[in-house]
Parts: structure tokens; C-alpha cells; sequence
């Protein structure tokens, strides 16, 4: 039970990973940019921060894909697809299987409000 949980912490952990890697990437333009803003006025030094966080997220965004549609051991580990969708097999570990339809808990069809239930 343990290993399962594990297993599932380290599954959707791995799907986080590109969002993060983006965030960070995001992070480091605009950081990368903010040794350079300081020689301009303030509202000059945010628009250049926002420009290298934003580049440093397309830069980030593109690198990840690139190393998910190369890479089929990381795709493998992390189940996901080479767009960095999750698999359905890795989903169905994760959430579990839907269950079978059970045709004696149908409640499509209509009760007469004649007949009288018997406890």
C-alpha cells in the first residue's frame, strides 16, 4: 500500500514537471534580464523583465518538448505522451479503472408508483 502511494506521488509529481520546468525557466529570464534594467527607468526595467520571462518560458516550454519527443526513457518514467500528456495506462494506475456497468443498479428505468414495495 505504501509502494503504491509512493508510486502515485512520484506519478503526478512527474506530470508537474512541466509546468515547473517552465516556471523556472520563466524565472530565470526574467532574472537574467533584471542584471540589465537597473540602467533603465522603472517602468522601462519591468517591461524588460516581463520580455526575459516571457522569452525564458518559450525557450523553456520549447527545450522541455524537445527532450520529451527525444527522450522515450523519460517518457516512459514519467508515462506521458511525447506532448507531455499523461498516458491512459499511467492515468488509470493513478485514478484506477471505471467499473463495469452493473445492470441490476439501473436506474433508467421507470417504477410504477402501483407497485409497493415489500420489506
Amino acid at each position: 500500500m505504501v509502494a503504491r502511494i509512493a508510486r502515485l506521488l512520484f506519478r503526478i509529481i512527474g506530470w508537474l514537471l512541466t509546468p515547473l520546468v517552465i516556471t523556472l525557466a520563466a524565472a530565470l529570464g526574467a532574472t537574467t534580464l533584471a542584471v540589465v534594467a537597473p540602467q533603465f527607468s522603472t517602468g522601462r526595467a519591468l517591461i524588460i523583465m516581463a520580455i526575459g520571462g516571457l522569452l525564458g518560458a518559450v525557450l523553456g516550454f520549447w527545450g522541455w518538448m524537445k527532450l520529451l519527443e527525444r527522450s522515450r526513457g523519460l517518457r516512459e518514467v514519467l508515462h506521458v505522451t511525447t506532448e507531455g500528456v499523461p498516458t491512459e495506462q499511467g492515468m488509470e494506475e493513478v485514478v484506477g479503472s471505471d467499473p463495469p456497468d452493473d445492470p441490476s443498479d439501473d436506474d433508467s428505468q421507470p417504477t410504477s408508483p402501483d407497485v409497493e414495495a415489500t420489506s
